[in-house]
């Protein structure tokens, strides 16, 4: 059984090998039949679909009648896409069961913070086709996070009611992603709101809460005895096993075994900045190969590299100390 999202990433994959692809709405997609040619005499005739029901993706041809699963489908037009595919919904199904046997009953607790997300809507309980979940659908957020991201229609109205006069006014209020921020207990510790609006100046807001010091996103999921990653953003650190996120480039109270992985981007002085600290510091960082073009870790995953992928770079292009100056370096010169 695949995973969801998945299915989307591989149906925008294998757009490349269907001619006249094109997506008509949410969850459903239009093109010529790979398998019948669709008409030979009209060429804009475009019968091939693939759409969803049941959060599961299929195929058909209402030329030729084929009507099969995406799994199927994908293996008939590309074996070495449905390779890939197949490997990663492995993974996923893998690191599904995992997450499901050790964080759920954790999550039956009474917060430090009492009741500090009431009244909001997990992601999971919306409805597909709402605006909120068809926001993280698109940037490919792995659905098994969706039951620990919330729905808040009211940021700075609610933000008030946990924190009062947190915000003296409450002018261009909008609905946000909240992002809540774990102890290692899950006691909420703070949180982020996500903007929906791209115009949006202030695209994160970060709340911490009374008392708490040192504000680190996925301690509550964190293996010390693996390998350990932190990365800037909250919600690149969903694409990685065993992640922390920074609210920002605060590193305090990290510990050294972490690899820090920041966003691509060479030009931008506060990370240079950042990168020289935390190598002063004693960290391993990750200094980007020049082969990497996206700035960070959710657009390599909406350009179609896997979390293997992403690793694989990340391990093969970390360093330390002298080395770690030298790379950065010549990564900031490029």
């Amino acid at each position: 059984m695949s995973t969801a999202y998945i299915d989307v990433k591989y149906i925008n994959l294998c757009s490349t090998v269907l001619e006249r692809f094109k997506q008509k709405q949410n969850n459903l997609w239009n093109f010529r039949c790979p398998i019948c040619g669709d008409s030979k005499k009209h060429k804009n005739k475009c019968r091939g679909f693939i759409y969803e029901k049941k959060n599961k993706y299929f195929y058909r041809c209402h030329n030729c009648n084929v009507g099969t699963s995406f799994n199927k489908f994908l293996e008939q037009i590309s074996p070495a896409l449905h390779r890939d595919y197949v490997t990663e919904n492995y993974k996923e199904k893998s690191w599904e069961k995992k997450d499901v046997t050790d964080a759920l009953p954790k999550f039956d607790f009474v917060p430090r913070f009492n009741n500090v997300l009431s009244g909001l809507v997990p992601i999971s309980s919306l409805a597909q086709d709402h605006p909120a979940y068809i926001y993280l659908q698109k940037r490919l957020i792995p659905e098994r996070h969706y039951r620990y991201l919330y729905l808040c229609k009211e940021f700075k109205k609610w933000t008030n009611s946990i924190i009062p006069d947190k915000f003296s006014s409450l002018k261009y209020d909008a609905p946000r992603l909240v992002i809540p921020f774990f102890d290692k207990k899950h006691n909420v510790i703070g949180y982020q709101g996500r903007s929906f609006d791209p115009k949006e100046r202030s695209k994160y807001i970060t709340i911490k809460m009374k008392g708490v010091d040192n504000l680190l996103y996925g301690q509550e999921r964190l293996d010390v005895n693996k390998k350990n990653y932190c990365v800037e953003g909250p919600l690149d650190s969903l694409f990685l096993p065993n992640c922390l996120a920074t609210a920002g480039l605060n590193f305090k109270g990290l510990k050294l075994n972490n690899i820090i992985v920041l966003d691509n981007e060479r030009r931008n002085t506060q990370i240079i900045d950042a990168l020289k600290k935390v190598i002063t510091n004693g960290y391993s960082v990750c200094i980007w190969p020049d082969g990497v073009k996206e700035k960070d870790i959710n657009e390599m995953v909406m350009s179609g590299k896997t979390t293997s992928d992403i690793v694989d770079i990340i391990d093969s292009n970390t360093y330390s100390g002298l080395q770690a100056d030298f790379q950065l370096s010549q990564w900031k010169k490029c």
